[in-house]
């Protein structure tokens, strides 16, 4: 069973500045030992109509931790609501509020399954200027843009 120190997922479409805290988050806590897992485009039009190709995605998030913090992270394509959280052991799962009860359900699957916890820290969503959360469906409604700004 492949290790990793950190685990973070999402569908990272449209890339925001959220997506960057809880990216930054699991750095802080791995260095270059994290798994980035980016929800396949099956996965992501379950959620989402209209969204960028995985590869793009994917590519969006490596150039954004190249650029931030110097080094390629490992990115998976994950295809089902766990990701390689069955997979892989990880000491942290970095989550958004949002994600949080899904994080629960992971452990408790893992537990099933005779494996470790893995510890879940939550970030707070970054607000955008009128003390909502960015989000990507704000974004995509044209409410705000990526960094927060009203439109």
């Amino acid at each position: 069973m492949r290790r990793f120190k950190v685990a973070v997922g999402g569908t990272f479409e449209p890339f925001h500045e959220g997506h960057k805290r809880l990216i930054d988050k699991a750095v802080e806590l791995g260095g270059k030992d994290i798994s980035i897992g980016v929800t396949s485009d099956r996965m992501a039009r379950q959620r989402i109509r209209s969204v960028l190709p995985f590869v793009i995605r994917a590519e969006n998030v490596r150039q954004y931790v190249r650029r931030k913090h110097n080094f390629d992270p490992y990115v998976v394509e994950i295809t089902n609501p766990f990701g390689k959280t069955l997979e892989y052991d990880f000491d942290y799962l970095v989550v958004s509020p949002e994600t949080y009860e899904m994080a629960l359900k992971i452990n408790e699957k893992r537990k099933e399954l005779g494996m470790k916890e893995i510890k879940i820290v939550k970030v707070d969503f970054v607000l955008a200027e009128d003390n909502t959360p960015i989000s990507a469906s704000r974004i995509k409604k044209g409410q705000i843009d990526r960094y927060g700004r009203l439109i």
